[in-house]
């Protein structure tokens, strides 16, 4: 349920002759010939088909604006036609799009600020946009029907916990590459996403993996305009989508590369990580939040398209300081339960690592392992690797101890479960579930403890250490600092 003051209305709409307001805007924008490159002509026959076919009923867009919110607000689903996507994007291209709603560089639903200001990352963005103007008014005839279909999936904690205890055995089939997520054709790509869908792809300074996500598949952005924020246990799928332009760089080395070709299909999972500033991401309680999260993504995601491998990566590894190799066994371990209760056993989950060596030689490595034992990467070692983790793990830990547990990940997901898979041919649940509680156990006793790492305390002691010479050599130069302004007005 969002507030009133969230949904978007036509701007300055109802007023007599709006048609005419309309089309005078699209007159007036002078942004709008730099798309076709001087070619005067088609330029022309593009602002003839904006007020035409586009813009030709005010009354029927700010209907379909209702609608769409009707929708969304009902059933948290909405099903939107290409042609009416491109509309949208125009809307907000023109700024003919206003709310009362604001939050911050979020949810900036006018393409104004990038438009007209002229810094390096606005004129990327406006690149991106304007290619996708170009690109869909050329080849609309043959996509404009094509539907394009957003989903919300919202999980119960409870059922959640259910689901976990419930499922006991899995094998999942999982890649790792250096490649980026958008990089696999046919494939769900997962975005990085702020809680605020669409994250700052609006704004005039920001870059990171949402933003770009967002550029290269423009027509997701319309989320900006019916998709408030998300809560904890909420996923979003949009399925469908069309790349538009290709890229270079991150951040503010980004640069658009557009490309004419329409490539592929692709569906974009939207799940937002937690940031990691100062509080510990191994407890108990912040695993599970990830856990659901991924859960509520992966689960719709196999529901709505099975025959797409899901794309992802260092989910929330960047500014929000997740650890590559928890969030990586988080997201393994929810897609095991996903698969498991949708039952798509042919899926397949890829962690592209991008520029993350350490990331990628651990899956490398994880994949011979698994070869030279002749197993499989299951649930009922992935549970047994999460528990490992919280069980005392920390940044720290992983400071000083890294290879170390690294290391002991590799023995927990290797080990050989062919007598639970025995009883479970036996179907002997009980029976499983104890020899599944006797192996956890054995899993406690070898997780490391540590408060008692002599390494750890060392360190810390350093650390107070350091910290007490800092505040000893404040003093002296205060107390000098002090005796020269004494002496001098004693002795001026």
């Amino acid at each position: 349920m969002f507030k009133s003051e969230f949904q978007c209305n036509l701007k300055d709409y109802p007023q007599q002759n709006y048609s005419e307001f309309i089309k005078g805007i699209i007159d007036s924008d002078q942004t709008l010939e730099n798309i076709f490159n001087g070619d005067q002509g088609q330029f022309e026959e593009f602002k003839i088909y904006l007020k035409s076919k586009i813009f030709n009923d005010p009354n029927e867009i700010q209907q379909h604006l209702t609608n769409i919110y009707n929708q969304w607000n009902t059933q948290s689903k909405v099903v939107i036609k290409r042609i009416e996507i491109f509309r949208l994007i125009m809307l907000m291209y023109l700024g003919l799009l206003e709310r009362n709603f604001s939050q911050g560089g979020f949810y900036i639903i006018d393409m104004s600020s990038i438009k007209y200001t002229n810094n390096y990352i606005s004129k990327q963005k406006l690149k991106c946009f304007q290619n996708y103007i170009k690109t869909f008014y050329l080849n609309s005839d043959a996509i404009q029907n094509d539907q394009l279909i957003f989903t919300k999936n919202t999980v119960n904690k409870e059922e959640f916990k259910k689901k976990f205890e419930q499922s006991i055995y899995q094998n999942i089939d999982f890649e790792f590459t250096q490649l980026k997520n958008e990089d696999h054709q046919n494939s769900t790509v997962v975005d990085f996403a702020d809680q605020n869908i669409g994250g700052l792809v609006l704004d005039t300074r920001n870059c990171a993996q949402e933003e770009i996500v967002m550029l290269i598949f423009p027509e997701a952005t319309v989320s900006m305009i019916f998709i408030p924020q998300m809560n904890e246990t909420e996923a979003v799928l949009i399925e469908n989508l069309k790349k538009y332009s290709n890229y270079t760089g991150y951040e503010q080395s980004f640069n658009c590369q557009p490309s004419m070709t329409l490539q592929g299909n692709y569906n974009m999972l939207a799940i937002d990580a937690k940031p990691f500033y100062s509080e510990n991401q191994f407890t108990e309680k912040n695993i599970e939040r990830e856990l659901i999260k991924c859960y509520a993504g992966f689960e719709i995601s196999l529901r709505n398209q099975p025959n797409c491998y899901i794309s992802t990566g260092r989910w929330g590894c960047g500014i929000f300081r997740g650890n590559p190799y928890l969030k990586t066994l988080i997201q393994f371990l929810s897609f095991a339960i996903a698969v498991n209760q949708v039952s798509q056993q042919q899926s397949k989950i890829i962690i592209n690592c991008v520029n993350d060596q350490s990331l990628f030689n651990f899956g490398v490595q994880l994949k011979k392992l698994l070869g030279q034992k002749g197993v499989q990467l299951n649930l009922i070692n992935l549970k047994k690797s999460i528990l490992y983790m919280q069980n005392g793990i920390n940044e720290q830990a992983f400071y000083i101890e890294g290879n170390n547990i690294i290391s002991q990940i590799y023995t927990i997901l290797t080990q050989d479960i062919q007598q639970i898979q025995k009883l479970r041919l036996e179907n002997d649940d009980d029976v499983i579930q104890a020899q599944i509680d006797q192996e956890i156990k054995q899993v406690l006793v070898n997780a490391p403890i540590i408060e008692e790492n002599k390494e750890i305390k060392m360190l810390n002691n350093q650390e107070k250490k350091n910290r007490n010479y800092q505040v000893i050599g404040v003093a002296i130069i205060f107390a000098i600092a002090v005796g020269v302004f004494t002496y001098k007005k004693v002795f001026k």
